[in-house]
């Protein structure tokens, strides 16, 4: 029995080492157990990988041209808007009970025993919050053109590394799945003329918000029993950390000068961005 009780416990403890430090420090864009040089090009991997399927996915659905031309146009702007976030805490909840066991009393000729005990707790705990940001806007034309980003996104001249821990490296994004579902809808039911317009224009805005959450904790609960002293059954010690890569794409048309997003990519954009950053906030 002390044998499976100790092994038990070994489990725990090393089930606990990688999130020892949350809350206390600043938190770290890779897991304990990553090397140290993949957290320093996450950044660059993720959005690599980003790049690459986006100029894919645009050159996928431009195969099929609607009565718009093609579904995303070379004058058309992508913007990304990139958000890793990181929280970390621990919490440190001690309990005790000081046992005093007394001499037996008697009721009605009966012997009773008689103690009395006292529980102390406290408790100490610590978040720590870490959220990088990062916004690009590219040009569809100068992104996904003809012989654009060849060395970029060919597999075979410089391969994609997936060794970071992120699901926005590891996993298949559906950029391409999300831009074939709206661009049919878009040609079929697509948005009015705008006034004034010389020829028909596309003004039809697409965004798209993807996000991975990643949960991790970890606890010691200790049981024991001396005298005059007993604690335990609940968890002392509880670490927890929980990672947020989330993604935001909008394609849409350009504004005048050609180099910014028109005001309606840039609203649309805005808004989504918006209604997940308040998703993001702890409650009350």
């Amino acid at each position: 029995m002390f044998n499976l009780s100790l092994r038990a416990s070994t489990a725990a403890l090393l089930l606990t080492i990688p999130l020892v430090g949350c809350g206390v420090v600043p938190p770290t864009l890779t897991e304990a157990w990553e090397a140290q040089d993949v957290g320093a090009d996450m950044v660059l991997k993720i959005k690599r990988n980003i790049l690459c399927e986006t100029i894919k996915g645009i050159r996928k659905v431009n195969q099929t041209p609607t009565g718009f031309g093609p579904p995303i146009p070379p004058d058309y702007g992508v913007q990304l808007q990139l958000t890793l976030s990181v929280v970390e805490s621990s919490g440190f909840t001690p309990n005790l009970t000081y046992n005093c066991t007394l001499t037996n009393g008697s009721e009605s000729g009966l012997s009773i025993g008689r103690s009395w005990s006292l529980g102390l707790s406290g408790e100490l705990s610590s978040t720590a919050t870490r959220t990088d940001t990062a916004y690009s806007y590219w040009s569809v034309g100068s992104i996904a053109g003809p012989g654009k980003n060849k060395d970029m996104c060919d597999e075979q001249a410089w391969p994609i590394e997936r060794d970071a821990s992120s699901l926005l490296v590891k996993s298949d994004l559906g950029i391409a799945r999300f831009l074939e579902d709206h661009v049919k809808a878009a040609d079929l039911l697509h948005s009015s003329k705008p006034q004034g317009a010389k020829k028909p224009e596309k003004i039809d805005v697409y965004s798209y918000d993807l996000k991975f959450v990643v949960v991790s904790s970890g606890g010691v609960t200790p049981q024991f029993k001396l005298i005059p002293l007993s604690g335990g059954g609940t968890p002392i010690l509880n670490l927890n950390r929980s990672r947020t890569h989330e993604l935001l794409l909008t394609f849409g048309p350009t504004g005048p000068n050609g180099f910014a997003p028109s005001q309606i990519s840039f609203y649309q954009h805005i808004n989504t961005q918006l209604g997940s950053t308040l998703a993001r906030r702890p409650g009350p």
